[in-house]
């Protein structure tokens, strides 16, 4: 019994809240991950956008992940899990291409998401030039996903594919080995491109509810909102705010009896 509940416990620290996982025990992860190099928030232009101003979309979202990357080095310098969190300057386009970036679709309906794998000679030149035990990569992308929407008053709801835009993040050591990653969970996006518009199909009699695509500037709209005040330099959108929230819940080991790393 004491060796069923040992197990468990290890297996419950190394899975991470939420979408997020480590591929070794959070432990070794410390030990090996002192220095955390943060890359831009990139984009996977390449990936399923179904939207008819794809291109508009794509020069929208690069333009709204600027500099965001510099709030989550923020809330990770706060998190106190690493001695050093430090930006890695550049282009998020051709950090994209320099690391050699693949992406593997896998799952279905729900689960569709993802998985990317980076080519580990890249990694280690640029790791060794940030000084970096390890690159922290946040990718953005495209995908087709069953998802349950509701309407307004939350009475209705229209269950099918939505194409939206997602966002998984891996933790790579120079070696290209993934030490840990997230992504999103069935019912959660980074921003959904499409809606059901339920207020047509109750005005025209209809039983088929029908979906749409968000306009551009719906969308620039909703990256660009700020949840506080105008001066303060500290505000940014709700849909960052929330991926850097479940990108943090996520790396924090579940269960673990981890210091912070400023108290070693």
């Amino acid at each position: 019994m004491a060796r069923w509940i040992l197990l468990l416990l290890l297996l419950l620290s190394i899975a991470g809240c939420g979408g997020g996982a480590y591929n070794i025990p959070p432990e070794e992860y410390q030990r090996q991950v002192q220095t955390l190099g943060v890359l831009p928030l990139m984009f996977d232009e390449g990936s399923v956008i179904r939207h008819p101003q794809r291109e508009e979309i794509i020069r929208l979202v690069r333009r709204a992940n600027t500099d965001k990357a510099v709030r989550l080095i923020e809330r990770l310098r706060e998190q106190k899990l690493h001695f050093d969190v430090r930006p890695v300057e550049g282009d998020p386009r051709r950090f994209f291409r320099r690391l050699g970036v693949t992406g593997t679709l896998h799952g279905k309906g729900a689960e569709r998401h993802r998985v990317y794998a980076f080519d580990p000679e890249s990694v280690r030149e640029l790791a060794n030039r940030e000084v970096a035990d390890a690159l922290l990569v946040v990718i953005e992308y495209g995908a087709v996903r069953q998802e349950r929407r509701w309407d307004r008053l939350h009475l209705n709801y229209l269950k099918t594919d939505y194409n939206s835009l997602l966002s998984s993040a891996a933790i790579v050591l120079p070696t290209g080995e993934i030490v840990w990653e997230y992504r999103m969970p069935p019912g959660e996006v980074f921003l959904p491109l499409q809606y059901p518009d339920f207020d047509e199909a109750h005005y025209n009699f209809a039983e088929k509810v029908r979906t749409k695509f968000i306009s551009v500037p719906g969308l620039e709209r909703r990256l660009t909102q700020k949840e506080s005040g105008l001066f303060d330099r500290r505000a940014y959108s709700p849909v960052y705010r929330e991926l850097f929230d479940r990108i943090l819940k996520a790396l924090k080991p579940k269960n673990s009896l981890i210091r912070p790393a400023s108290d070693s």
